[in-house]
């Protein structure tokens, strides 16, 4: 009896907006790393990232999330207000609370020293602040004061507490607690406040805002102490998005719009040393943490920067997506994937790094790729084609188009043919150049090409038929029609050319006897929902399907009668938009989720 086993998760890049800043968070001890990215809360090995875990509980989309000081838990919080508080310790991540927080989006959480207290910040109507017991909910004070959304919250590490809130409104809000009350509102900044931090020794906290001012204020009184300036008499040349202490309180960082990232000394109040981080919108500084021996930034593009402050240099890049991976290929090793905003990367499937295509990429969403020898080619939402060589990973050099909207493409490596779906039309390429055309009565949804490279089937959008062509050298001519019992959205032929595989619409699986004529194959797998991509392993033995339920089903085609292994919760919370194989026993999956999961079959 065949099993599985999740093998390794490629998590995906913080999800930023300009203006915004983002929250980065570690647990007590400075090992991982946690954010929330998508539909998911993220904790991330510091020392090695590949190492990662995610939680996906949450019916929103999760804004933010912190340690307790214990260690033990986590809460987080959505875009429904609700916060949750789970376990860290435990795989199954056991869930201790659920309750609403606010009424909108939590933007900040923290947690009081002794673990007992959560406070909260974000958007809202009528309240914008909470504060709580961890266990229970109960109200432990109340935290008011602002007329507009709470960027960032902030408690006192050492009695008596305090807890420091900053706002959209301009203004800071001291409160004294326990139980938590309002002590006085303190206006020293003149635009967004966006980040507060307390001093790991209680002495101070400081406060960051787009007006390109840090302040520095008493941590027990509120009373403003001193300010971070450089020669211009501000922070940074752009607005400050973030900040973070040392271990021991003597230096912090900021991050700043302005692209920088500023190593400041809390006694002097002066600058040591400024770290550019390039020219371009996607180098903006959007949040920043210092864990220990690491120091780590957020760029705008998601990237997360590990920085070494002796040296004043970025010494490592954790890349990857932000937004929906749309399409994905594996060759030798490596994962090549693409998103909906067109960018496109590169993993490797042993170690986790990632690195991105350069030269002129795609513009908008790739809709989808394939590999042809050493050659990627893909196409996007503007029917532009890019073949970019594998050896340079260098777009742009290599580019053609078709004259109406792709769905689908298959490519014969070898031969240098490519065939693509187009509207009421397939589309024939050789070696980069068009070819053939072929008008059709129908709207081709998917297609593939025969190992041999002389058969072509495609299946029809909204129609349960599957179209066989041959191929002749530059034409294509109609050979067969088969009748299916549910539309195909992907097809493929298994690497021996003895059986056609497909996704469908319904919940068949669509499995073909290319030896008896295309006869169906009986077999007893099914899916709960609507499949969007299929693959068969590389010894032509297994045939998986995947789709908008999470879950994806491996047949074994030897034994079709068999049950078929349901990887339950595949993606948790995201459609699966790809499944390949790396090899006879690791199937790679991709999807709305914007992550990479390896998965492992065991016999």
């Amino acid at each position: 009896m065949a099993n599985y086993s999740l093998k390794s998760i490629f998590a995906p890049l913080p999800v930023t907006t300009r203006g915004q800043n983002f929250h980065l968070q570690t647990d007590p001890k400075n090992e991982k790393l946690l954010y929330c990215s998508g539909p998911a809360v993220v904790v991330r090995d510091l020392a090695n990232p590949s190492v990662c875990y995610t939680y996906n509980e949450h019916s929103g989309t999760p804004t933010a999330a912190c340690f307790a000081p214990s260690g033990y838990y986590i809460c987080s919080g959505d875009t429904y207000g609700k916060v949750r508080v789970w376990d860290t310790t435990q795989e199954t991540h056991i869930i201790k609370y659920e309750g609403h927080g606010l009424g909108a989006t939590i933007r900040d959480i923290c947690w009081s020293p002794d673990s007992k207290r959560i406070l909260v910040g974000g958007c809202g109507r009528s309240s914008r602040t909470h504060c709580f017991l961890w266990d229970s909910g109960s109200s432990c004070g109340s935290l008011h004061g602002h007329s507009k959304d709470v960027n960032a919250i902030a408690h006192s590490p050492t009695r008596p507490f305090r807890a420091v809130t900053v706002s959209e409104d301009f203004h800071i809000g001291f409160h004294t607690g326990v139980p938590y009350k309002f002590e006085k509102t303190i206006t020293a900044h003149k635009n967004f406040v966006n980040c507060v931090r307390y001093n790991p020794t209680g002495a101070n906290f400081c406060t960051v805002s787009s007006d390109k001012r840090a302040l520095l204020f008493d941590g027990k009184t509120g009373e403003q102490v001193g300010e971070l300036k450089d020669g211009d008499g501000t922070a940074h040349k752009g607005g400050v998005m973030a900040l973070s202490y040392n271990a021991a309180g003597t230096q912090l960082i900021t991050s700043s719009a302005d692209k920088t990232v500023r190593l400041w000394d809390i006694e002097t109040e002066k600058c040591v040393s400024t770290l550019e981080m390039g020219k371009e919108i996607n180098d903006q500084q959007l949040g920043c943490l210092w864990a220990g021996d690491f120091v780590v930034s957020v760029s705008f593009s998601g990237d997360i920067n590990y920085l070494d402050l002796n040296s004043n240099a970025v010494t490592k890049v954790l890349r990857g997506h932000q937004k929906s991976i749309e399409t994905m290929e594996v060759k030798s090793g490596k994962v090549y994937t693409s998103s909906f905003e067109g960018r496109s990367s590169i993993y490797d499937a042993e170690s986790g790094d990632v690195q991105y295509f350069t030269g002129a990429g795609h513009k908008g969403k790739v809709l989808d790729t394939k590999i042809s020898d050493d050659t990627l080619i893909s196409v996007d939402l503007n029917n532009k084609i890019l073949r970019t060589p594998l050896s340079t990973c260098e777009m742009g050099e290599d580019s053609s188009s078709v004259p109406s909207n792709v769905t689908f493409f298959d490519v014969h490596p070898g031969s240098g043919t490519e065939i693509y779906c187009c509207d009421n039309a397939l589309v024939m390429f050789k070696d980069g150049s068009e070819v053939f055309s072929k008008d059709l009565s129908y709207d081709p949804n998917a297609c593939t090409i025969s190992p041999c490279g002389t058969v072509l089937a495609v299946g029809a959008k909204g129609d349960p038929k599957l179209y066989l062509y041959d191929i002749e050298g530059n034409s294509i001519v109609q050979r067969q029609e088969i009748n299916l019992g549910a539309a195909a959205t992907e097809i493929k032929f298994s690497p021996d050319g003895k059986l056609l595989g497909g996704a469908t619409v319904g919940r068949a699986v669509l499995l073909l006897n290319v030896e008896q004529s295309y006869k169906p194959v009986h077999h007893c797998w099914s899916t709960s929902s609507k499949t969007i991509s299929c693959a068969f392993s590389p010894d032509s033995r297994y045939f998986a399907v995947a789709g908008i339920d999470t879950n994806i089903i491996v047949g074994d085609v030897t034994q079709p009668m068999e049950p078929s292994i349901k990887m339950v919760r595949a993606h948790p919370l995201g459609t699966i938009n790809r499944v390949r194989w790396l090899d006879e026993k690791t199937i790679v999956s991709t999807g709305s989720d914007m992550q990479v999961r390896q998965h492992t079959i065991t016999v």
